[in-house]
């Protein structure tokens, strides 16, 4: 089962997953489209363990190792997020 960590806190999700369930985690979301980039959040360790960039994410030009929490998915493994 994948999980999602950051340094204080960590939830299990489903293979395929959308990565909104960070919510919980303290990721916080504006529009959940892709165009606002509230959700951009660094991925510490485990960034190969989600869905690669959409052309939405690609288009925000966001620095390495940065993404949209609201366009990802969690596909295996463990993702390590910097939240705390």
């Amino acid at each position: 089962m994948p999980t999602i960590k950051t340094r204080t806190k960590q939830k299990n999700a489903i293979a395929g997953g959308s990565m909104e369930t960070t919510a919980e985690l303290g990721v916080l979301f504006g529009c959940l489209s892709g165009v606002c980039g509230k959700c951009a959040t660094n991925v510490i360790s485990g960034l190969n363990n989600l869905s690669a960039p959409n052309d939405l994410e690609q288009a925000m030009g966001l620095e390495p190792g940065r993404r949209l929490m609201c366009q990802s998915h969690i596909l295996k493994g463990t993702v390590k997020l910097d939240l705390d």
